[in-house]
């Protein structure tokens, strides 16, 4: 029931009304308090309000320092006119002088843009952002007449989220600013908020939780809420009057705000937060002035509220304001000295976790954590990622061995089949490492500070029974300019106020210590964090996703090549290689490489993938001629160094540019050792022969005329044959068997059709079609295989035979070259599509293989894991579609096969059918993304004996680093013509990375264990190494190994990653 004081007017009397007609009164008087409250604001916060008068605007396409744009020419704009370009800017000159009537008084500039983002530079430095979410700022806080302010605004014509409209000049104002009137509009505005009933909704479409409306404290609320409307003369008060009305309003609700939280309300920790996605819907140059609008803003905020806590992550924004607004970047160091403002994260961007390899996510983590110590003398304990599509299994590893214990996310609230079960949790990886996790119930990263969200979190809290502590990051994000006055006004009002959880400042650090501290008996969830959403991202911008794994093994090798130089005397490219994986950093963002952004920022991305390609590419080269210079080369013939930079000796092939040899003859290549091997000129100039090399070391084999008794590889038109493997096609260019010789038995199921084009309808709803890929999709196939336009025998010769196939599908056309290798059961298909101007399908390739098994096996970084081949639950329902790194198997025991690819990461195993997704065709929010392209990829099968412990992870390997060879003038060198220079015994374990030490002249060795065993080793290097020294992912040292004889022992568990530094004999 009302007070009765709502019920009817005052000083009348009657009987209390029936519940239903109170909910209508008190819903009646909260429409006028809402209407009070409005007119407070639009009347009495800002009053006298004067047009600034003298406006003027110079209009650019580019992005120009405030120097710059000051010597532009300034034309006279006014109210109504019109400005604007896709991607433009306009900057606007204000020149404002204080009239007499606001002498001695606060002074704001309103300034509505229309939506577009602002940057107000005054006394040659940046003050402040404006945007859809603050229109204005404090000029004067106590003003003196004639006093003059000269203003320059750099405005964005794009909106928020990239959208362009042709933008109408609103006029800009100097107010008069109420301080005493502003307190008391937020005191009512926050209370009101308590009481209000009206419903929002989150981003995702589900309803906030809702006040209790008969509870007798919201009846106590709405009574004196109506009161201290009724304080304020809605007349024509005087500056005088306001106040003193306001002082009054203030005191009449006092005592509301006096109650405090009951002792077992649950606490939120507030912190401001601005997530700023490093490109999405706008391209890179935007960002920088994104980050400039909402650092201001942050940094103005800090100076009239002393316990404003912010957050920000991504150390590559920092590195950006450092560069472009080096006075911003100055005062955000100041405050995080004051520790006001957290830098948090760790990763150098929030990063995807699902496509970047184990190497890449480390160096996330080591160029992010290395500038924040730099920077500001600071170390982030948790890994921030609230945006990121899906977490790989092998992260908690990575962040335990990095130092980072804490780990925080809301993107799993977007699950489409299941509900994630756990909101506070301890999250174990693939090795058994854990780290303290926790998943915003409110599941809102960009949230308000709001009664509605505090309360739907408090309830949705899966922990609620075991944690008293949730997290509460609030503010605007994605240029929205960050955390807002209104945040912070209803934080010091929702302190500590009953009826709602306590709701406390605090820095992320302090939250995840206190959850720590404060909770017991959390769950555990053990593997990867699944997203049931976005797998469209595992296969959109395939060029973008080529070039990320083309990229990481290029700055791999580079590193290897030039380690091993370092060793010899040579100076390592430390800088350059840096620049290199900042860049690959870069574009492995959770809006770049999943491919969910607009066309402009895969020009930039092509642009810096290009750069990398060049000077990674240089240096490579460069490190592998001074290697080979090195080798004792004396010999007959052409010499050639092979370099293998994998760590287990292998025997593959060797490729070199055929130009010196003379097609018409016949060539051997002789190994150091005497060995003669066939060489085989093929159809694209190369000349390629089958030779061993060292594990991470090189042979020298010399090429001259010559023959042995090797006979050429059985092939026909429509058939391959090695002894190992027969491969059949049928007249339509269809793969219909595949027989394994070793095993005698076949590859394909019986009458099934392998390599297998199949074309799909992709019109996704769920989201937009770049992120989505909706299970329906399996319901409308459009077309298997195409029309075969060609099929041929394009070489047999000793080493290999190819049959290449040319079909038309929909508007695109395939070239397949379908190649059998000597002494190998891998099947590569080597792919080009011409992928035309298709829209709204989706394109896999598919195997039906005589396989049965509940379980299909996946690469990840840094391991593997299993994944159901059934839909038995709704959880295996929703991972239609999976990713993986390099291979997916399907094993049954005693035989199995795997699918390789050298760049594609979707897949799908359902039953004994083995799917690759290879293109989208997707338009939304890049509007070319993959069509009207050529795309050129290789994928692989593989049958083997037993599961993938049978060299699976090394077959993966071998196909995206192939060997490198380099001719050379035969000559001596002290090296031998066939060393190795580092190795491990075992076949389980992958030495990923060989580089220089960060911070001294050591070399650093990473390695770990990839078939889920525990097991010993003994690693050993003919480098010149005198101690071994065991260090974290970050290069701290930890404890010495003994170190014998060229030789270290090492046990390794079951997927540990190792670090290993190897200090130099100089």
């Amino acid at each position: 029931m009302l007070p009765a004081g709502l019920c009817q007017p005052r000083g009348m009397k009657g009987q209390p009304m029936e519940p239903d007609g109170t909910s209508r009164l008190a819903a009646l008087y909260l429409k006028k308090i809402a209407a009070r409250i409005n007119e407070i604001e639009q009347r009495f916060l800002y009053a006298p309000r004067l047009p600034v008068q003298d406006v003027a605007m110079a209009e650019t396409t580019e992005h120009l320092s405030l120097a710059d744009a000051k010597r532009r020419p300034y034309a006279p704009v006014k109210p109504g006119q019109r400005w604007g370009t896709n991607w433009g800017t306009a900057w606007f000159r204000l020149r404002v002088r204080v009239p007499a009537d606001m002498d001695g008084r606060a002074v704001m500039l309103l300034f509505d843009l229309g939506g577009s983002e602002c940057l107000i530079f005054r006394h040659g430095v940046p003050v402040q952002g404006l945007s859809w979410s603050r229109k204005e700022y404090l000029l004067f806080r106590r003003a003196r007449v004639n006093q003059r302010a000269e203003l320059y605004i750099e405005a964005g014509a794009n909106g928020r989220l990239g959208a362009f409209e042709l933008r109408t000049l609103q006029q800009p104002e100097i107010a008069v600013f109420h301080r005493a009137v502003w307190d008391a509009y937020w005191d009512l505005s926050a209370l009101f908020d308590t009481v209000d009933t009206k419903q929002y909704w989150d981003w995702t479409g589900k309803p906030y939780r809702l006040p209790v409306e008969d509870d007798p404290l919201r009846a106590q609320v709405i009574r004196a809420l109506n009161e201290a409307v009724d304080l304020f003369d809605y007349g024509n008060p005087s500056a005088a009057e306001l106040a003193a009305q306001a002082r009054r309003v203030r005191r009449r609700l006092q005592s509301i705000y006096a109650a405090p939280a009951t002792h077992l309300a649950p606490t939120f920790a507030a912190m401001g937060h601005a997530h700023l996605d490093v490109a999405w819907t706008w391209p890179l140059a935007e960002t920088a002035r994104k980050c400039g609008r909402t650092f201001a803003n942050v940094l103005e905020l800090m100076k009239q509220y002393p316990e404003f806590v912010f957050v920000q992550s991504q150390p590559y924004l920092y590195e950006v304001v450092k560069q472009r607004y080096p006075a911003l970047y100055d005062g955000v160091r100041a405050r995080v000295r004051e520790g006001r403002w957290i830098p948090t994260g760790c990763m150098w961007v929030e990063s995807d976790c699902n496509l970047p390899s184990g190497e890449s996510l480390v160096r996330q983590i080591l160029f992010g954590s290395r500038f924040f110590q730099h920077e500001f003398n600071h170390d982030s304990p948790i890994l921030w990622m609230p945006d990121v599509f899906g977490y790989t299994a092998a992260l908690p590893q990575i962040l335990r061995r990095s130092g980072i214990r804490y780990f925080f996310t809301t993107k799993l609230a977007l699950n489409r089949f299941t509900k994630f079960p756990y909101h506070s949790f301890h999250w174990e990886g693939l090795d058994g490492s854990t780290v303290l996790a926790h998943f915003m119930p409110a599941e809102e990263y960009s949230a308000e500070v709001e009664p509605w969200l505090i309360r739907t979190g408090a309830h949705a809290y899966a922990e609620k029974d075991r944690s008293p502590i949730q997290i509460l990051p609030f503010g605007h994000g994605d240029g929205g300019g960050g955390p807002s006055r209104p945040h912070l006004e209803r934080l010091k009002r929702y302190r500590d106020f009953e009826g709602l959880p306590r709701v406390q400042s605090m820095s992320p650090a302090a939250f995840f210590s206190r959850l720590e501290t404060e909770s017991v008996g959390l769950p555990r969830w053990v593997g990867e964090l699944y997203l049931e959403f976005h797998r469209g991202c595992y296969t959109t911008q395939a060029r973008s996703k080529q070039c990320n794994r083309r990229a990481e093994f290029l700055l791999r090798e580079t590193e290897i090549l030039s380690a091993l130089g370092m060793a010899w005397g040579r100076d390592y490219p430390q800088e350059q290689l840096a620049t290199g994986w900042k860049l690959v950093l870069l574009n492995q963002f959770h809006d770049i490489l999943p491919g969910s952004s607009i066309d402009e920022v895969y020009a930039d991305s092509d642009r810096q993938y290009a750069q990398v390609f060049e000077t990674a590419g240089a240096l490579r080269a460069e490190a592998l001629h001074n290697l080979a210079q090195r080798v004792d080369s004396r010999g007959d013939g052409l010499a050639v160094v092979g370099f293998n930079s994998l760590g287990w000796e292998r025997h593959d092939t060797l490729a070199i540019d055929a130009a010196p040899l003379n097609e018409a003859a016949a060539y051997i290549a002789a190994a150091a050792d005497g060995t003669q091997v066939p060489v085989q000129i093929g159809h694209d100039g190369q000349a390629r022969f089958r030779g061993t090399l060292p594990s991470l070391g090189h042979q020298v084999f010399h090429i001259r005329p010559g023959i042995t008794a090797a006979l050429p590889l059985r092939a026909s038109q429509r058939t391959l044959d090695n002894g190992l493997l027969k491969v059949s096609f049928d007249r339509q260019g269809r793969l219909r068997r595949i027989y394994d010789y070793r095993a005698q038995r076949d590859v394909l199921a019986a009458d099934a059709v392998g390599n297998q084009f199949a074309l799909f309808e992709d019109k996704a709803v769920s989201a937009g079609t770049a992120w989505e890929i909706d299970i329906y999709f399996n319901d409308k196939p459009l077309e298997f295989d195409g029309k075969l336009l060609s099929l041929a025998r394009i070489e047999r010769g000793p080493v290999r035979a190819v049959l290449r196939l040319r079909r038309r599908i929909s508007r695109s056309t395939i070239t397949q070259d379908v190649v059998l290798t000597a002494g190998s059961a891998r099947i590569d298909f080597v792919s080009t599509v011409e992928w035309g101007d298709e829209k709204d399908v989706l394109l896999k390739v598919l195997f039906p293989v005589k396989i049965r098994s509940e379980k299909a096996r996946y690469e990840i970084q840094f391991g593997s894991l299993e994944r159901p081949t059934h839909w038995n639950r709704p959880h295996d329902m929703g991972r239609f579609e999976v990713p993986a790194q390099k291979w997916a198997d399907l094993s049954e025991g005693n035989y199995g096969v795997a699918l390789l690819n050298d760049c594609k990461y979707g897949y799908d195993v359902h039953a004994n059918v083995m799917r690759l997704t290879l293109l989208r065709a997707a338009k939304n929010p890049g509007k070319s993304a993959d069509v009207n392209r050529t795309h050129t990829f290789t994928y692989a099968l593989l049958p083997h004996f037993g599961d993938f412990t049978q060299g699976l992870v090394r077959q993966g390997y071998e196909l995206n680093a192939p060997p490198r060879t380099t001719t050379v003038r035969p000559a001596a060198g002290p090296l031998g013509p066939v060393a190795s220079q580092l190795a491990i015994s075992g076949t389980n374990v992958v030495i990923d990375t060989i580089k220089k030490a960060e911070d001294d002249a050591a070399m650093i060795v990473r390695l770990y264990e990839a078939h889920g065993w525990h097991s010993q080793h003994t690693m050993t290097t003919s480098l010149p190494v005198k101690r071994v020294v065991e260090t974290d992912l970050m290069e701290n040292e930890e404890r010495d190994l003994q170190y014998q004889d060229g030789a270290v022992q090492l046990d390794l568990t079951p997927f540990q990653i190792r670090t290993l530094k190897l200090v130099l004999a100089r």
